[in-house]
C-alpha cells in the first residue's frame, strides 16, 4: 500500500480560508479527478463538508470526532488510524500491491498522515492572499521531485520519499 497526499497549495503551504479552497483552477481540478479516481480518498469532516458531496468513482472516507455525522456515500470512522485498516482490507480485496490511499485534507488530516506518506501529488499555485489552514512544511531532504510540470496557474509536482 501507498500512502499518498494531493494537495495544492501556496507558496507559504496555504491551502484554505474559512473552510474554502482559495482558488479555482480547472486544470488543476481536472489533474485531482485524473489522480483519484478509482481510489480511497480520505478526508477530515471540513473537508468534506467544503466539498459538499461524496466525490463519484471513489471511496470517500471521512474522519471525524463527531459520533453522530453519517452522511449517505461515504465512510465515516472516527480515528484516523482506522484509514489504515480500510485501505489494507481494500488492497488484498483487490490484490493491488500498489494500491494508493489518497488523503487530500485538511490541515490536521495532512499534518497526521505526513509521517506516513510516501507520494506527494503537489500543485505550487502562485497566490498572494489571506489563509487560515496550512499544509505541514515539506522537508526537501527527505523528498525528491519525479515529475514537475508548469500549467502556467501551477506547477504540478509528484514528490517521492526518499
Amino acid at each position: 500500500m501507498i500512502v499518498s497526499m494531493v494537495v495544492a497549495h501556496g507558496p507559504r503551504g496555504e491551502i484554505g480560508l474559512d473552510n474554502k479552497l482559495l482558488w479555482h483552477l480547472s486544470e488543476d481540478l481536472k489533474n485531482f479527478k485524473k489522480i483519484t479516481t478509482g481510489k480511497m480518498i480520505v478526508m477530515g469532516r471540513k473537508t468534506f463538508e467544503s466539498i459538499g458531496k461524496p466525490l463519484p468513482n471513489r471511496a470517500n472516507v471521512v474522519i471525524t470526532r463527531d459520533q453522530n455525522f453519517r452522511p449517505d456515500g461515504v465512510i465515516v470512522i472516527n480515528d484516523p488510524m482506522m484509514a489504515f485498516d480500510l485501505a489494507l482490507e481494500a488492497e488484498s480485496d483487490l490484490e493491488d500491491s500498489d494500491f494508493e490511499m489518497m488523503v487530500i485534507g485538511g490541515g490536521e488530516i495532512f499534518n497526521f498522515f505526513m509521517p506516513y506518506t510516501q507520494r506527494i501529488y503537489l500543485s505550487e499555485v502562485q497566490y498572494q492572499g489571506p489563509a487560515d489552514t496550512f499544509f505541514p512544511p515539506i522537508d526537501n531532504k527527505e523528498w525528491e521531485i519525479v515529475k514537475s510540470e508548469d500549467f502556467g496557474d501551477f506547477t504540478f509536482k509528484i514528490l517521492e520519499r526518499v
